[in-house]
């Protein structure tokens, strides 16, 4: 089959390169000159802090600073191991820099970076009367979309945002800490970027405080205090320069306010009727891929708190196969009876919709599912084992968990 691939990041790479060892010819369409996606590093940020309507979008939102939060040998590609060449062989969570190196190396050693038209942004992606599709007018049997998902800034709207004296940003445009020095810093949100971003502040602020659903239960009146950083309840309201919590206690004379909470899924080439997003969750997908009336398109990448190199290259592997008619997708109805079972299932379990794509400890049953259908390899045993090792070791020691030794590893010399 013709292809289509949007986008030459992670997930583009994983889709081109498995797209190609299955005989389709591919098209890569990157918007930007190199290969990389949000792994291109760039000291530039938005005109909007927040970065809800820049004059220019910025595709990354690294941090100078940033190290991986996997280790290596669990984030890398099937077959593609990082080598020196990255990295020192003892930088178990590398720069970013790194990852940048590792994915051009990929890209060169599979032949994708020559399949890439670079500064080709997508306007429209249409499906065809007769089946196919057509992008920007150029038609194609199939089209695999793997534009990522931390490009738009999710900022909640919180009463009083409008009246804060201090200043407003979001992590996408955070790079340096430099700008909060000797300044009381409050952040909002407690996933990876708001625990690495108010440690790295609080090392130069008068006082940074990070607020969210995981201190729920912090006693407000003598704060909990982690690496130098206050840590509070929830973010219910601004009232001038002073942050008010949940459990209405307040953090006055706030000079600057992060937001660490998370990114928008958006698709600006595709129909919305195509790819629905409501409550922050791409609806109506079979495996968290396929639009379940179309089996020629795919949304490669969407889960997330995953091993992603690893997962958007399983996704990648099973619809190549699909395409090239390995296997035989269930009926529209069955289809639909799977997404409503696991919909139900995720509900009874307390999981809120915009926990969709969320999978964390879910992606080992949901890749071993991919891989019984498509006739692959189930997931290996180093790599779960490898998995549960770290996340323990994150959860238990946030501050140096990147420094922690780990028992398992990638075995030397497999392929997976």
């Amino acid at each position: 089959m013709n292809v289509a691939v949007i986008g030459a990041g992670a997930a583009g790479l994983a889709a081109a390169s498995e797209l190609i060892d299955h005989g389709h010819s591919v098209v890569v369409f990157e918007q930007s000159r190199e290969v990389g996606g949000l792994w291109n590093y760039t000291e530039r940020v938005e005109d909007d802090p927040l970065g809800q309507q820049p004059s220019d979008r910025i595709g990354s939102s690294l941090y100078a600073s940033l190290r991986v939060n996997l280790p290596r040998d669990l984030m890398a590609f099937e077959s593609h191991p990082f080598t020196a060449e990255d990295a020192p062989e003892d930088e178990r969570y590398p720069h970013h820099r790194a990852v940048l190196s590792y994915l051009r190396r990929f890209a060169a050693a599979t032949g994708v970076d020559r399949r890439v038209r670079f500064g080709h942004c997508v306007a429209r992606l249409a499906p065809e009367t007769g089946g196919g599709w057509r992008v920007d007018g150029e038609p194609f049997d199939a089209v695999a979309v793997c534009n990522g998902h931390f490009a738009h800034p999710l900022v909640p709207d919180v009463p009083g945002m409008a009246g804060f004296r201090g200043a407003l940003l979001h992590s996408h445009n955070y790079r340096r800490p430099d700008a909060f020095a000797a300044k009381r810093v409050v952040l909002f949100g407690t996933s990876v970027s708001g625990m690495d971003l108010s440690r790295e502040i609080a090392a130069v602020a008068h006082e940074a405080h990070l607020c969210g659903r995981l201190f729920a239960d912090a006693d407000a009146t003598a704060a909990r205090v982690a690496d130098g950083v206050r840590r509070w309840p929830s973010v219910a309201a601004f009232d001038g320069d002073a942050v008010v919590l949940e459990n209405g206690e307040r953090i006055e004379r706030v000079d600057a306010f992060v937001f660490c909470t998370g990114y928008h899924y958006r698709f600006p080439s595709l129909d919305a009727a195509i790819a629905r997003v409501r409550d922050n969750a791409v609806q109506g997908l079979y495996r968290q891929m396929l639009p379940i009336p179309r089996t020629t398109l795919a949304f490669i990448g969407l889960p997330f708190r995953v091993v992603p190199f690893p997962v958007v290259q399983r996704q990648a592997r099973w619809f190549a196969r699909l395409l090239g008619g390995s296997f035989r997708l269930p009926s529209i109805a069955e289809r639909r009876r799977e997404l409503a079972a696991e919909t139900a299932q995720r509900r009874s379990q307390g999981v809120p919709d915009r926990h969709t794509h969320r999978l964390q400890d879910r992606q080992f049953d949901y890749l071993n599912a991919l891989a019984a259908q498509c006739g692959d390899a189930p997931v290996p045993t180093w790599f779960e084992e490898l998995w549960r090792g770290h996340h323990k070791n994150a959860a238990h020691y946030a501050a140096d968990y990147r420094e922690r030794p780990l028992a398992a590893r990638r075995p030397a010399g497999v392929a997976a």
